[in-house]
Formats: structure tokens, C-alpha cells, sequence
């Protein structure tokens, strides 16, 4: 199993650029506050909430926590595309998902034919997974960017309905 949620908070805050007492007023805290919320000292009560951690991590942009969290639970957090889908093309989108999900078959069938799976071959196989979901993502923005398109109330329909 990968990093605790808490030590993935803590170091998130101390590896920001100037520590906790720099990110710390960004999220309205003092720096020896948020220090003993991400690792309390002994008998304190003091805990980082929900909300100051997802602040924490729009702020340093550093998704170690969020990892942490979906490792414990068994989920996989995808960094989703930003993509203007409504002026995409639908068919380039899907070109990109079979792409992708040939690259997946190529890396399991590569690493399955010797019957042994290496730490590369399971690196290669996580990164290419991640490109697929992003590239099935983009896929479904354009599909449901679309189908808000149609949905605008036209002429004839504002007829139909009175």
C-alpha cells in the first residue's frame, strides 16, 4: 500500500514552496495551526478537515492526498482533460479511445507473453490505462456537449409546446 492519507496531507504542506506558514494564510489558518492539524502533537485534538485539504491541494496543485485516499479505498483518481468538447470532433475522440485501447492491448500482450509481469510492465500498464480513461472521458465531454447542443429550445419546438 502506497502513503498513509495523513503523512501524504503532511508532506503536501511542508514541501509547498515556503512550508505551512506559507500556504497556511491562503487557506485562512496560521502556519503553526495547520502544522498541528497535519500532524498533531501528543494529546491535541487538532485535525485537518475535508474542506482545508481539498483547499490544500487546489492550492499546491499536489494530488498526493487525493492519491492516498483512493489507494485506501481501492479507486483511481484520473486527472480529467480540459477540452473545448463542443467544437471536438466526435469521430477524432473515438479514433483517440481505439488508439489508446490498442496501446493497452500491446503493453498486456507484451508483458503476458513470458508469463511474468515486471515493474515496468505494470507501470506501462497503469500509464496507458490512465491515457485510455482520459482519452474515454474527452469522449463522453464531446458526446455530452452535443447532446446539450440539441437540447436548445428551437423555433418549432417553442411552437409545439404553447
Amino acid at each position: 500500500m502506497g502513503m498513509s492519507v495523513l503523512d501524504a496531507l503532511y508532506n503536501t504542506v511542508h514541501d509547498f514552496d515556503g512550508g505551512a506558514e506559507a500556504l497556511a494564510p491562503r487557506i485562512g489558518k496560521r502556519g503553526t495551526s495547520l502544522c498541528h492539524e497535519v500532524r498533531p502533537p501528543a494529546g491535541s485534538n487538532a485535525k485537518a478537515g475535508l474542506v482545508d485539504a481539498l483547499k490544500i491541494m487546489e492550492i499546491s496543485r499536489d494530488f498526493r492526498t487525493l492519491h492516498a485516499m483512493n489507494a485506501q479505498l481501492g479507486f483511481m483518481a484520473l486527472q480529467l482533460p480540459q477540452l473545448d468538447v463542443a467544437h471536438e470532433d466526435t469521430m477524432g475522440h473515438l479514433a483517440h479511445v481505439a488508439k489508446e485501447f490498442s496501446d493497452v492491448l500491446q503493453v498486456v500482450a507484451v508483458g503476458a507473453a513470458d508469463r511474468v509481469i515486471t515493474d515496468t510492465e505494470l507501470s506501462d500498464l497503469h500509464r496507458q490505462w490512465g491515457e485510455l480513461m482520459a482519452a474515454g472521458q474527452a469522449l463522453l465531454s464531446n458526446f455530452a456537449a452535443k447532446n446539450a447542443e440539441g437540447k436548445r429550445v428551437h423555433p418549432m419546438e417553442v411552437r409545439h409546446a404553447a
